[in-house]
């Protein structure tokens, strides 16, 4: 047996290895699987939509720049949360302009923000866009 013909079978094994392998995975596996995020069992600060791209914290009900001016005030307490649930309340649903709220609120004051839409949680990923990295 020479070398040529060595090298075509072990690359043939290995092929045939490989085959095999990955026929036996599980579809979990080939589908990329479960996304699993650490969700915490309470939150730090829970802030429930309301009317008008209004914001209930507390009981009370805060616009967005009143809603910004508090978390100011936690800051310069250095009470600042860790984790913010931002949900649906009895009066209203999460709207899109409440998400680009609560965003510009995640990326000025570094929390980690979670949305419970619709019986829904979902983890904020704020991205700041390339336009407004320019300003």
């Amino acid at each position: 047996m020479n070398v040529r013909s060595f090298v075509v079978r072990l690359g043939g094994a290995a092929l045939l290895a490989t085959l095999v392998t990955l026929a036996g995975c599980n579809a979990n596996v080939r589908s990329g699987g479960e996304t699993t995020v650490n969700v915490p069992q309470q939150y730090d600060m829970t802030i429930g939509a309301y009317k008008d791209s209004q914001f209930l914290l507390d009981g009370a009900v805060l616009s967005g720049p009143d809603l910004e001016a508090h978390f100011r005030y936690l800051q310069d307490q250095k009470q600042l949360p860790k984790t913010v649930l931002l949900e649906d309340s009895d009066s209203d649903k999460v709207s899109n302009a409440d998400l680009e709220e609560f965003a510009s609120l995640q990326l000025s004051f570094k929390f980690t923000g979670y949305v419970m839409h619709k019986g829904k949680l979902t983890l904020m990923s704020a991205v700041e866009s390339a336009k407004d990295k320019k300003k």
